[in-house]
C-alpha cells in the first residue's frame, strides 16, 4: 500500500475544520458542493495574484459568507473597495439562480512564510521568471524555517532548469511528520507553467503540535 494521502484531507475533522461549513437535505447538496467549487473556482482563477491562501465558505439560511485568507489584502480589496465590491458583485451573479446573499470576509496571513500555498505560489512565480531552481529551494527553506517553522519539505517534478528529461527534486530542512495526526502539517499543490512544460510544486510544512497552541492559547 502507498501512503500518498492529502495530509490536510487526513487531518479534517480530527485536528483541522472544514473548509465548507454548511447543512443540506440530500436533493440539494450535490448543487451546494458544485456552487462551491465554482466560488473557489472563480477566485483562484481571477485573484491569485493577491496570494489567496484559503477560500472558507459558511451557509446560514439565504446567506453565503466567503472567508478569504490572503497574504495581500490590500490588492484583493483595492483602492476604496473596488476590487473588493467587483468580487462580490462577479460572486453575486453566479447565484442568479438560487438568489442567495453573498457576503465576502478578507482575512490577513500574519506569516506568509508559514503558509504552504503562499510559499508554493512564490516557487511557482520564480520558476516562471527561469530562476534556478537550487537556489529557489535553498532560499525558501531557509525563510520558512527562519519564521518559526519546526520543519519544510519541498517537492518539484518536472523539467527542471529546462533539462531535456523530467525529474523530481526533493529537499527537506527540519521535522516533517506526516503521519502523526497531532502535527500541523499546511500542504499545497501548485503548477509553473514554464515555456518547456509544466512543472508540479507540492510544499508541506510543520507548523508545530496542535495540542501546545491549545495549551499556549488557554494560558
Amino acid at each position: 500500500m502507498g501512503q500518498k494521502i492529502n495530509p490536510t484531507g487526513f487531518r479534517i475533522g480530527v485536528t483541522l475544520p472544514w473548509v465548507s461549513r454548511w447543512n443540506a437535505p440530500k436533493n440539494e447538496f450535490s448543487k451546494l458542493i458544485a456552487e462551491d467549487f465554482k466560488i473557489r473556482k472563480h477566485i483562484r482563477e481571477n485573484y491569485d495574484f493577491a496570494g489567496v491562501s484559503q477560500v472558507e465558505i459558511e451557509r446560514s439560511g439565504e446567506v453565503v459568507t466567503v472567508i478569504i485568507s490572503t497574504a495581500r489584502p490590500g490588492l484583493l480589496i483595492g483602492r476604496k473597495g473596488r476590487k473588493l465590491d467587483e468580487m462580490k458583485a462577479e460572486l453575486q451573479k453566479m447565484m442568479k439562480d438560487t438568489n442567495r446573499i453573498v457576503k465576502v470576509n478578507i482575512n490577513e496571513i500574519g506569516r506568509p512564510e508559514l503558509d504552504a500555498r503562499i510559499v508554493g505560489q512564490s516557487i511557482r512565480e520564480q520558476l516562471q521568471k527561469r530562476m534556478p531552481f537550487r537556489r529557489i529551494l535553498k532560499k525558501t527553506l531557509a525563510a520558512s524555517m527562519a519564521a518559526g517553522a519546526v520543519g519544510i519539505k519541498v517537492r518539484l517534478a518536472g523539467r527542471l532548469g529546462g533539462a531535456e528529461m523530467a525529474r523530481i527534486q526533493t529537499d527537506t530542512l527540519g521535522r516533517v511528520p506526516l503521519t502523526t495526526l497531532d502535527a500541523d502539517i499546511n500542504y499545497a499543490l501548485c503548477l509553473a507553467k514554464t515555456t518547456y512544460g509544466i512543472i508540479g510544486v507540492k510544499v508541506w510544512i510543520n507548523r508545530g503540535n496542535f495540542k501546545d497552541k491549545k495549551r499556549s492559547a488557554n494560558a
